[in-house]
């Protein structure tokens, strides 16, 4: 049983994050691995400076396992990246949706800099369905970090991002 004043201190944070429904404060920052992989077009703007228009998607592994936020569940990210290997430097963005086993799904905008192999950035919720309906978040208070693993010679690549890490 939580003590009156520890329970309404969760609840003001709850109502600070803008959370409604199933979801609640501390879920809010999952916290584990998102292994992707991207497919897309790359456009060279200038000699070693490519845009890149597509879409991240793969599966995110909560560290606590079974039962917590997002794990095994699969996540889109329709984004752009763009990279100058001149200035060994890129920046990129878009949006996700996070699907659950259960069909609920939760959306974000994030934004990444990084020296065009790794990089940190962070994602803010913009809204869900279903136990995620109404989940909002703080902009920058969820962050995460990237590693770019592999560019395949096709055009795709695959790598990972670690989320609240």
């Amino acid at each position: 049983m939580m003590a009156h004043g520890h329970s309404k201190a969760v609840a003001v944070l709850a109502a600070c994050l803008g959370i409604a429904g199933a979801a609640q404060a501390q879920d809010t920052k999952p916290v584990g691995e998102f292994g992707w992989f991207g497919v897309g077009k790359a456009h060279e703007v200038e000699k070693g400076h490519y845009y890149w228009v597509g879409e991240f998607s793969g599966t995110f592994f909560n560290d606590k396992g079974e039962g917590s936020l997002f794990h095994k569940a699969g996540v889109k990210c329709p984004a752009n990246f763009d990279l100058d290997l001149n200035a060994r430097k890129h920046t990129a963005g878009g949006y996700c949706t996070v699907a659950d086993a259960d069909g609920d799904q939760a959306y974000m905008s994030w934004l990444i800099k990084g020296d065009g192999r790794s990089g940190a950035g962070s994602f803010t919720y913009t809204g869900g369905t279903g136990k995620y309906k109404g989940i909002k978040g703080i902009k920058g208070t969820n962050n995460f970090t990237t590693l770019i693993q592999v560019n395949w010679p096709d055009g795709t690549t695959s790598g990972f991002a670690s989320w609240n890490k």
